[in-house]
């Protein structure tokens, strides 16, 4: 849902061109607005796919009305988006967001409980405030078929961004991010492992990568360089987000994995690729069925003294089967950070949204 996007656009292609559907299979393209000004632009990008993948494309199928959907997975990446503007940087950008986006979440998660009752897909929520598309959508279907791709990405980004430090695969690195996609995320250090390095070794490399930034300090340290690059990218508009870019070069890897899509977006090249190549892989799990362990929003309901769209790890075998429990490693401010960023969630989705009491 959403195809028409520029993100939409580029899950559509990366799930062609890796093969994910066979030919005998549906990739149904749908319009996130039924009034759009381009009503047209699904069938063109129909028939530019079909021409340039002859050979391994599925059926493609397009629609605007959400009666319609028929997919067993349901990717949700319509609705508005941040503005590229430097002037528009602001701390209400989110709330912006979610009034927007509130009702193109509510109208497709009731379409998908009136029509597919009996066989609800999974959803996996791409669009943000991804938080308040998790909440939504569990209110209508089975809270086992929403995930949200926050926490997702982020722990793609975070176990590059060490593996980056070190000069190795990310396949090599293990660890997540929890909390609420975007300020609100906690990286779980107590998480991390890198396959071939044993824990003291670990640990002398951790002290390093961290640059003396403690978990009880990271929400402060956050905000102060996001301050300073909405600083930069303001004062000059056509330079400003590149400097931001080499700016946090320098920073620990917990707090790039915020910082570096933030200065990226204000390009404009924004972060489609990355967010797309990440679905795409959350996708191709949930069609394989595998049994794996990730880091996604889910809506909690006292699993691990949580409750609300939050971060966190679960065990995916097509569906949700169980969210995990916090590993005996985790830290006292590890924990103390999840819950703040889980009380923090709550009491934005009773702002955004005020039917989901």
């Amino acid at each position: 849902m959403g195809a028409s996007g520029g993100c939409g656009r580029e899950i559509v292609t990366q799930i062609v061109q890796q093969r994910l559907l066979e030919n005998r299979e549906i990739l149904q393209l749908v319009a996130s607005n039924p009034r759009s000004r381009r009503p047209h632009l699904l069938h063109g990008f129909r028939a530019d796919l079909q021409d340039a993948y002859a050979e391994i494309i599925p059926e493609l199928n397009v629609t605007s009305d959400p009666e319609k959907i028929i997919g067993d997975v349901v990717v949700i990446t319509g609705g508005q988006t941040f503005s590229t503007a430097p002037s528009e940087i602001g701390s209400a950008s989110r709330d912006v967001l979610a009034k927007a986006n509130v009702s193109v979440f509510e109208r497709f998660a009731k379409s998908l409980a009136h029509t597919r009752s009996e066989y609800p897909p999974v959803v996996i929520i791409v669009t943000n405030p991804v938080e308040l598309g998790v909440a939504i959508f569990a209110k209508y279907l089975p809270r086992t078929h929403v995930i949200g791709m926050g926490a997702y990405s982020d722990s793609a980004r975070f176990r590059w961004e060490i593996a980056s430090d070190l000069g190795i695969r990310r396949q090599r690195v293990h660890g997540y991010m929890q909390g609420e996609h975007g300020s609100g995320m906690v990286p779980i250090w107590s998480s991390v492992r890198v396959h071939g390095m044993g824990e003291n070794e670990w640990r002398l490399v951790e002290r390093h990568l961290r640059r003396g930034l403690t978990t009880e300090d990271y929400p402060t340290a956050l905000l102060t360089h996001q301050q300073r690059l909405t600083e930069m990218i303001r004062s000059d508009p056509q330079n400003g987000a590149v400097e931001a870019l080499r700016y946090v070069r320098d920073l620990s890897p917990d707090l790039r994995v915020v910082l570096k899509p933030f200065a990226i977006h204000y390009t404009d090249a924004k972060t489609q690729t990355a967010t797309a190549a990440a679905t795409v892989e959350l996708v191709k799990a949930v069609l394989e069925g595998r049994r794996v362990e990730i880091s996604v929003q889910y809506m909690h309901k006292g699993e691990n003294g949580l409750y609300g769209p939050c971060g966190g790890r679960v065990l995916l075998a097509g569906t949700v089967q169980r969210v995990m429990p916090d590993h005996d490693g985790m830290t006292s401010s590890e924990r103390a950070l999840i819950e703040q960023s889980a009380k923090a969630i709550q009491d934005k989705i009773r702002r955004w949204w005020h039917d989901g009491k």
